[in-house]
């Protein structure tokens, strides 16, 4: 992890260079600090606005985040979440890895399945996931056989069971099975440094973890946190398509514009996300869906599955669920983009 300060905001505060630099807000009736913190993670950056009396240094950062890396990725191979799909038994004394379970559970639930967690071995032989690609797109047995264990809910004890205390101890119980909870573990991450900011006392906080974003609280001049949806190309763009104005809310982005696999005997693209059904990549008509709702993680893997579930089966879960928004783009570069939103 790399921490990296913000010239301008250093020159705006005439501080020295130490990223986390305390800037001062003047409110309308008080002043208020300010602390600014940016620098990479998870193989992405963040960005970080804490509002208030909060005793928050570049430091609290890194830890809990590296904290939250060492249980829940796979990339990590000591991680709590490696350990479970290596077969071993593990005390899951850290609250972070209930959570996941209970999260990932309570997902596929919301989705009926079209988020599903033990699609991992298939989302690794594909190429997605930790090592590269073991599957080609005409390999129709090999995949059938990866399937196996796909659907299987046996795992849901484990997340009834999972309390984040020593007391006993969680296994996969069908050998061959393995979670994933990439789709929304960024997510996560993003409710972990937030609850923690509220803990060490900030009164507001913008969390943005890869661009996943949640808010809490005011901002010193009654503004709104804002934040922008991208236009859903290949190529990094400063243009945006829509700006969303988010507050006490979550709001994370799922597209496969940028992540994707290309078969080498015929060029085509296939994306990453996949199929729970098939295992095979979705065929879908979004090309980017972004969910708003109470915890990044939810928006996250809610995110993950409108790209599976597709526009119109996305837009009747919506309907069911008005307490969530989104903005769902679709269509092509060449014929024009549409967007659907049930923002006023």
């Amino acid at each position: 992890m790399t921490l990296v300060g913000n010239p301008h905001l250093l020159r705006k505060a005439a501080l020295a260079a130490f990223f986390g630099a305390l800037l001062w807000v003047s409110g309308c009736q008080s002043v208020e600090e300010t602390l600014y913190f940016e620098g990479e993670a998870q193989a992405t950056t963040f960005h970080i606005t804490v509002y208030g009396d909060a005793r928050i240094e570049a430091s609290d950062i890194q830890r809990w985040l590296a904290e939250y890396n060492h249980v829940a990725s796979p990339w990590d191979s000591t991680s709590l979440i490696s350990a479970l799909n290596g077969r071993a038994v593990v005390a899951p004394d850290h609250p972070y890895l209930c959570e996941m379970l209970k999260i990932g559970r309570e997902l596929h639930r919301m989705t009926d399945g079209a988020l599903d967690p033990t699609l991992a071995p298939v989302i690794e032989a594909w190429g997605f996931g930790v090592g590269p690609a073991t599957l080609r797109p005409g390999d129709t047995l090999a995949l059938e056989a990866l399937m196996e264990h796909v659907g299987d809910t046996s795992w849901f004890s484990m997340a009834k069971a999972c309390t984040g205390k020593s007391v006993m101890k969680i296994y996969l119980e069908r050998a061959g099975m393995q979670l994933n909870f990439m789709s929304f573990s960024q997510g996560h991450s993003v409710d972990v440094v937030l609850d923690s900011l509220k803990a060490r006392g900030a009164t507001a906080a913008f969390v943005e973890i890869g661009g996943e974003v949640r808010t809490f609280g005011q901002k010193p001049d009654g503004s709104p946190f804002r934040v922008g949806i991208e236009q859903p190309r290949e190529a990094k763009s400063e243009e945006l398509l829509e700006t969303v104005e988010l507050q006490e809310r979550a709001l994370a982005t799922s597209g496969n514009y940028r992540n994707y696999k290309t078969d080498p005997a015929t060029g085509a693209h296939f994306g990453h996300t996949l199929d729970a059904r098939t295992g095979w990549p979705a065929q879908t008509d979004v090309l980017s869906a972004t969910m708003i709702g109470p915890t990044c993680a939810l928006a996250d893997g809610m995110a993950t599955a409108a790209m599976a579930m597709g526009l119109e089966r996305t837009q009747t879960w919506l309907s069911a669920h008005p307490e969530w928004d989104a903005v769902l783009i679709y269509g092509s570069e060449e014929e024009g983009l549409q967007v659907w939103s049930t923002l006023q």
